[in-house]
């Protein structure tokens, strides 16, 4: 792999770097506009090349000292002056948004954090080394095979999410466990009171495990996960105790959700989207929310509909969303739990605003289709792919028009952010 000099000139879509050498676009993680850097080319094709830093022989004065030193593995921008962050992911949503929608759609607000290390509601860590001397480890970026040792855990969660990981890491390390028995130790973490929950997947079902009683913790599970997948994913309960779930204050209300759900990772920042989505919405009959998860937004917004239909298709998330809504006293609330592209068509009959959260992919065209036939007053779009909500916002601007936008830095010392956009039905 041969070593490169290059001038990199801004930071595209995906967050990385971009510079030109012979003829050739460079991409490269962890530098900053308007710096040169020595690089290695890990991946080279006929018009693009794809680097690794090895060293900034020009910094920028936007450049920080990264808390890390697997930074480019969990978060590549925490060498980023913080406010320049802020102007650049506000920057690129406009860029993508143009791109896809071909129409100007200038953010009206874009909030920051008070809060850039610790912020996470999940981390999910893997395993490295010998049997009894295990550590934490992250996969280097682009590089499954590769891996940076993680000896205190991982500054974007809290250190006393980090302080139980690590007694629970020195628990097994006393078992005399190896990578061959474990797959990955995943922690959710309530912010509002606090409150945390461990799910070690494990490769056997045959170990005995002590009791991971710790301060600090609330409930952990061990987990059977199939060797032959590469995922996390439950396959059968070991042993737990405790709670398997965490309960989080919103705006007023509490929001549980079990430690296989879908949950927003940075409770500041969806605050602050769930406050615009109630700003955006009104008094109406009935108010359904797409891809809804444990039903927060839904729930959120209970008292200005007649009814709220919440849609979501993962079971485990799907099984809270009743439980919160008794929880929260919301007799108006139902839960649909199917795919909101196969739902009944009925289910859709007289909506007045419609509420939209879906994954990284964007929606499904039936999705689309079935609003612009129905065409309700409002549409309320939250996302976490700028790419993908262009692309589906440039069919709602057929017969809506965007009347409130926001970026929420969700995700600081990352490239990731997410954005609002409010449609309103044109007369």
């Amino acid at each position: 792999m041969r070593e490169l000099t290059v001038e990199f000139k801004k930071i595209v879509g995906e967050g990385k770097a971009l510079g030109r050498l012979d003829g050739k676009v460079v991409f490269c993680y962890g530098v900053l506009p308007d710096e040169t850097a020595k690089v290695r080319a890990v991946v080279e094709k006929r018009n693009f090349i794809e680097a690794e830093l090895i060293e900034i022989l020009t910094p920028s004065p936007k450049r920080v000292a990264p808390k890390e030193d697997h930074y480019l593995s969990c978060s590549p921008w925490q060498v980023m002056d913080y406010a320049f962050q802020c102007e650049t992911k506000k920057n690129i949503i406009e860029d993508l948004l143009y791109q896809t929608t071909k129409e100007t759609i200038k953010l009206d607000k874009f909030y920051g954090a008070e809060k850039t290390f610790g912020y996470r509601t999940k981390i999910e860590y893997s395993f490295t080394g010998e049997a009894g001397k295990l550590s934490f480890a992250f996969h280097k970026r682009g590089n499954y095979r590769e891996k940076y040792l993680l000896p205190a855990g991982c500054a974007l969660i809290s250190p006393e999410a980090n302080a139980v990981a690590v007694k629970i890491l020195e628990t097994l390390n006393t078992l005399n466990l190896s990578t061959s028995d474990l797959k990955t130790l995943i922690i959710r973490e309530a912010k509002n009171p606090g409150s945390r929950v461990a799910a070690l997947y494990m490769k056997r079902d045959d170990i005995p495990l002590p009791d991971m009683v710790f301060e600090g913790l609330d409930g952990f599970l061990a987990i059977y996960s199939n060797p032959i997948s590469s995922v996390s994913q439950v396959d059968g309960i070991i042993k737990s105790w405790g709670n398997d779930f965490v309960t989080e204050e919103l705006l007023g209300s509490k929001f549980s959700y079990g430690f296989d759900c879908f949950f927003q990772n940075n409770i500041e920042l969806f605050t602050e989207a769930l406050k615009e989505i109630r700003a955006a919405s009104f008094k109406c009959s009935k108010l359904v929310d797409l891809y809804s998860g444990v039903g927060v937004i839904g729930l959120t917004l209970r008292d200005l509909a007649d009814k709220v239909v919440a849609v979501e298709a993962a079971q485990n998330s799907a099984k809270y969303a009743p439980l919160n809504a008794q929880a929260n006293g919301a007799s108006n609330f139902e839960m649909v739990c199917s795919m909101s592209e196969k739902t009944d068509e009925g289910l859709f009959d007289g909506t007045d605003i419609i509420v939209l959260d879906p994954p990284r992919a964007g929606l499904h065209t039936k999705v689309i289709k079935r609003i612009m036939e129905i065409l309700p007053k409002r549409v309320i779009y939250l996302s976490c792919n700028p790419i993908t909500q262009g692309r589906d916002a440039a069919f709602f601007l057929e017969k809506y028009k965007i009347v409130r936008s926001a970026g929420f830095d969700f995700y600081p010392n990352t490239p990731h952010a997410e954005t609002l956009l409010v449609f309103e039905r044109e007369k």
